[in-house]
């Protein structure tokens, strides 16, 4: 009896070490989860904004990463050194967005919403174009 009990017990612990070791490898893979992801979205009406472009650079100005939002307004940033980063977000129609002092930490997924003030042109005389110049004159 001791000897089925000793089998049944390797049966269910060898496909839990099988998949530990495949999936983990000891720690020393890098894991693919986005070290930082977000959603941005309209400051007025709420919804989401596609095609913003996302400047992720360290506060050094050593590395620099583009991204942009896709059509529900999401970002998803897959690896970033570690420390302090600063986020530019850049979109026509919208107000620059800038964001300092943000520490990436090792290990930690980090989420942020953004929320993008919507330009307003008040007076059409305060646009310049150099096509809208030579109309005039």
């Amino acid at each position: 009896m001791r000897g089925k009990k000793t089998y049944l017990l390797l049966a269910a612990l060898l496909p839990l070490s099988l998949l530990t070791k495949a999936n983990g490898d000891n720690g020393n893979r890098k894991s693919t989860e986005p070290v930082l992801q977000g959603c941005v979205s309209d400051a007025a009406t709420k919804k989401p904004v596609q095609g913003v472009t996302i400047s992720i650079s360290t506060s050094k100005g050593q590395e620099k990463k583009e991204f942009t939002t896709d059509a529900a307004g999401n970002f998803k940033v897959p690896q970033m050194p570690v420390g302090e980063v600063i986020i530019i977000l850049e979109k026509k129609g919208y107000k620059t967005t800038r964001r300092e002092g943000i520490i990436i930490k090792e290990g930690v997924s980090l989420k942020m919403a953004f929320d993008m003030t919507n330009i307003v042109v008040e007076d059409e005389s305060d646009v310049f174009h150099p096509f809208l110049r030579m109309m005039e004159g």
